[in-house]
Formats: structure tokens, C-alpha cells, sequence
């Protein structure tokens, strides 16, 4: 007797794979990151090739040989992570109709919320355990000091990501972090932050687009050169089982993704304490 595949879905559930950028392409590791490449299969470390020094340019005479100058070139060594959630349904209530497309959404936010959460706020994993580091914990991020009764970190942060070779492109912050700067008043009560900028669904601090994400660290502000961060991952892995529940009559679903990010100059990432009890 042949043992096929086809035969039983509890043993091989079907699998559909997405490309990320379709299925969640609101996360961040998209919007925030440079895709250096796509992972095949289970990898679990993406080596990721970038110039780590330009070759620089000079004058010359008319005529006058011109010296072949080659650029540094270095590698970043990102470990990727595989994040998975799996949900089960009854068959009644996966049979009604939109309840599939309700499943896949809620797993499409959670996939998004925690890979979110991942880039930009997770704690270094503890020795032995899975995890990622988010961009505020990195070690060697440029110090932007604490912000308490003005905006100048800001302008300051921005100043030394470009003091550091970095063009600086966005800030990125939590909503606690945001609303402690619409309140910051001068001593006449005006907000510092105007009605129009308060206001607008994509605010700007400086000529800087602001990133607000309730998956970033808590009283903290970053602001970003977006070119050195390198992210790799694979696709997005959705697996639908109407047996490997069968003794529950139920559907089972899982969605996996896997990835992984680097920076390749953290001190062109400025951190900024917002308030004065920030501790991050």
C-alpha cells in the first residue's frame, strides 16, 4: 500500500504560501527596513553583504592618473526567528461564511503585532531562549539624552545621526511617548506641537515623518536612518487542518513567518528618553 500525502490533511495539512509585502505589508521590518533577501526554507541565519566604508572620492589634473580605490565591504550576520500562532474553529463556525476571512485577519494582526513588538521593543532573550532584541535595545545606539519641557533632543538626535555619517529619515515612538509631547506647553500655555501637526494622521516633527506604534518601547523616541537596517525573512506559511482536531470537530489554522533584522551602524540610530521618569 502507497502512503500518500493527499490522503491524509491531519498528517499534511495543505500549505499556502504569501509573500509577506501582500500579506502584512504594514509591519514594520517593511516600511522601516531594507529587505537585504528572501529566506529559503527553515534557515536560521541570514548573512547579509553591505559597504561598511564608502571609497572616497578625490581631485585630480587633467589627465592625471586616477588611483583605483575599492570600498570596505563587510557582513552583517542576522539570526532570523520563526513567530507561529495556531487557532482552531468549530466546524460549525468555521463553515459560516466570513469566518475565514475573520480568522485570517485576526492571525494577520497577531503575525503583525508581534513581529512589530520584535523590531522595535523586545528585551535581549535570555541565554538558551528564542528571541529577538528590538532597535531600542540594540547596544551601541547613539545617546540622545532625556526629553522633558522641550523638543531640542529632537534636534539634536537629528544632528548626530548626520554628525555620524547617517541621513536621518524618521522617528519612530509609542503613543505614551507622543501624547507626552503634545502636552509640553511654552510659558505663555501654547503647545509646542501645533493643532496641524497634532492632528494629521501622518505627523511631522522637523521635516521627519513620525512613526507611532503601540509595539514601541514605553517612554521611548528613536530617531531612524532607515538605510542600516537590513531585514531577511521568508514567506508567510498558512496551514489549514480539518483533522488534526477531529476529535473536537474542529478546523485548526496556523500561521508561520520567519525572520530576522540587523543594523549595520547602530550610532546612526539616536535613543531618546521621553519624561522625566523614563528609564529605558
Amino acid at each position: 500500500m502507497t502512503f500518500n500525502t493527499t490522503e491524509n490533511k491531519g498528517l499534511f495539512p495543505d500549505v499556502t504560501s504569501i509573500e509577506p509585502v501582500q500579506a502584512i505589508p504594514d509591519a514594520l521590518i517593511f516600511t522601516l527596513a531594507q529587505n537585504a533577501g528572501v529566506i529559503k526554507g527553515d534557515s536560521q541565519t541570514a548573512r547579509i553583504a553591505y559597504v561598511s566604508d564608502d571609497a572616497d572620492a578625490d581631485y585630480y589634473k587633467e589627465g592625471a592618473k586616477i588611483e583605483a580605490k575599492a570600498p570596505q565591504v563587510s557582513e552583517l550576520i542576522v539570526p532570523t526567528k520563526k513567530i507561529a500562532i495556531v487557532t482552531v474553529a468549530s466546524n460549525e463556525a468555521y463553515g459560516n461564511d466570513g469566518v475565514p476571512g475573520l480568522l485570517s485577519k485576526s492571525l494577520q494582526n497577531s503575525i503583525i503585532k508581534k513581529a512589530d513588538r520584535a523590531f522595535l521593543s523586545e528585551a535581549a532573550p535570555a541565554e538558551g531562549t528564542v528571541g529577538t532584541t528590538g532597535l531600542a535595545n540594540l547596544t551601541g545606539l547613539a545617546d540622545g539624552g532625556t526629553l522633558t519641557d522641550s523638543l531640542d533632543p529632537f534636534i539634536d538626535a537629528i544632528a548626530t545621526c548626520s554628525q555620524n555619517g547617517g541621513t536621518p529619515s524618521t522617528i519612530v515612538m509609542g503613543f505614551d511617548s507622543w501624547a507626552y509631547l503634545l502636552k509640553l506647553k511654552d510659558k505663555n500655555g501654547r503647545a509646542f506641537i501645533g493643532a496641524d501637526v497634532a492632528n494629521s494622521a501622518t505627523p511631522v516633527l522637523f521635516g521627519l515623518p513620525v512613526v507611532l506604534n503601540g509595539q514601541a518601547a514605553a517612554g521611548t523616541a528613536l530617531v531612524l536612518d532607515t538605510t542600516q537596517i537590513l531585514c531577511s525573512h521568508g514567506n508567510i506559511e498558512l496551514a489549514v487542518s480539518e483533522d488534526a482536531f477531529f476529535s473536537n470537530d474542529a478546523t485548526g489554522v496556523r500561521v508561520t513567518f520567519r525572520f530576522g533584522f540587523g543594523v549595520t551602524r547602530p550610532n546612526r540610530i539616536v535613543k531618546i528618553k521621553v519624561g522625566a521618569t523614563a528609564n529605558n
